[in-house]
């Protein structure tokens, strides 16, 4: 057996002193397992950093029509953000107004698909009028049916005049015991003093305790209202909701002049646009004109052909529509033309030298495709138009002829009334003469 044996020098004894207090060589050391406390500064941007990627993904799934997801992510900007910063924090506003645009797109595929369901289904008269034909029955099937409903109708009033006779019987048994109950209570009048003040209590309880009743019935059935009254607001709500609170942001941010005026003050138009879509949708037209017309009034200082100049004068054509001023409302959709005209004209003139053509040659062929359907509208604007007046006229009409009818029918009456009294006068005559 070899035992071999190291002997430490001064060196080494103190190389090892060192290494165990610098803490090297402890396993609980901070190198072999730190922790490190986030600032505020670093928390800030966590969140602004998880805000933005959800914005992003919000915009994309709204761009690509994906509506839904873009709700959800737009949905968790909204609430990192607004949580850290506040509600009515600048950095709140696109998360606002981008969630506020996604809702009403939700709500407007909501109002399609119930359309959809209810396309085809007939309302009022067309209801009771159908069309479609009654399965064909042979012979035999129409006899066995007829004796089925004649076997069901006899035992209903079977059942019907059994019910009447266990009414009568009961009625008559309850009169019975009343008479009863008075006789006794004549015949012991004199003698039941205390017993009438112990009934007067019974009673006093029992109407104490209908009155109990009666107030939880009460409480239960406000209890009721308010639970049907806090009900979750819908989609199209939420929508306006979002938008003002974006409107409320960016008019901050453009009464303060801080930043890019100009482009706060296009946000603030194209939110106040977005509120006028939402007052459309909840069919306050009179709403929806104010706000796009001061909408338009702010983009005054704007180029003539901007898009969102467009997009306002069509959204206005379309609410004057609905509102009944159909003359109005074409002149702001022939305006709302014209200005994607003008648009399309100018950027064909600056294809020349252009920065990114592809970019440029596709709003040309998306604005080239929105004339068409623009002109589309005119058209149903002026339909509507002559509908209303159709409609105006036939109730003019059935108001006149509704008077007339009631002339002829008082002419009718007074004439017979005058003849009643003439054959009167003749009868009273002819008796004078004859008594003389």
């Amino acid at each position: 057996i070899v035992v071999t044996t190291e002997t430490m020098t001064a060196s080494d004894v103190a190389t090892a002193t060192t290494q165990a207090q610098s803490g090297k060589c402890s396993p609980n050391s901070k190198d072999s397992s730190p922790v490190k406390v986030k600032t505020p500064a670093e928390i800030q941007e966590e969140i602004e950093e998880d805000a933005t990627t959800h914005l992003l993904t919000g915009k994309r799934h709204l761009l690509v029509s994906d509506i839904p997801a873009a709700v959800s992510s737009l949905a968790q900007a909204c609430e990192l953000l607004s949580g850290h910063f506040g509600e009515t924090a600048k950095e709140c506003a696109e998360s606002y107004f981008y969630y506020g645009k996604s809702l009403l797109e939700l709500s407007r595929m909501e109002s399609g698909v119930l359309g959809n369901a209810l396309e085809g289904v007939p309302e009022g008269d067309d209801a009771n009028s159908s069309t479609i034909e009654d399965p064909a029955m042979t012979e035999e099937e129409k006899t066995d049916v007829e004796e089925e409903v004649g076997e069901a109708l006899e035992e209903n009033f079977q059942t019907l005049m059994q019910k009447e006779e266990d009414e009568a019987i009961g009625k008559m048994e309850s009169k019975e015991e009343t008479d009863k109950d008075e006789g006794s209570m004549d015949a012991e009048a004199d003698g039941s003093k205390d017993v009438n003040m112990e009934g007067d209590d019974v009673e006093a309880d029992d109407s104490q305790g209908e009155g109990t009743d009666t107030s939880i019935e009460g409480k239960e059935s406000d209890e009721k209202k308010e639970g049907d009254e806090d009900e979750e607001p819908s989609n199209l709500q939420l929508a306006w909701e979002m938008l003002e609170l974006a409107k409320v942001v960016y008019t901050k941010q453009v009464e303060s002049g801080e930043g890019a005026k100009a482009y706060f003050e296009e946000k603030l138009c194209s939110t106040i646009l977005s509120l006028g879509e939402v007052s459309i949708e909840n069919e306050n037209y009179s709403q929806a004109v104010e706000d796009i017309q001061s909408c338009i009034k702010k983009l005054e200082s704007l180029p003539k052909d901007s898009r969102i100049i467009a997009e306002a004068k069509y959204q206005l054509g379309v609410a004057q529509g609905f509102n009944s001023q159909y003359d109005e409302g074409v002149e702001s959709l022939n305006s709302a033309i014209e200005v994607i005209k003008l648009r399309t004209k100018n950027i064909k003139e600056s294809v020349k030298s252009p920065k990114s053509p592809s970019l440029q040659k596709m709003e040309i062929t998306e604005l080239e495709a929105l004339v068409p359907e623009i002109e589309e509208k005119i058209i149903d604007t002026k339909d509507m138009k002559k509908e209303a007046e159709a409609k105006t006229k036939q109730e003019a009409e059935g108001l006149s002829s509704t008077s007339g009818s009631k002339n002829v029918t008082s002419i009718a009456v007074k004439r017979k009334v005058e003849e009643e009294d003439g054959i009167n006068k003749k009868t009273r005559e002819d008796k004078t003469a004859a008594a003389s």
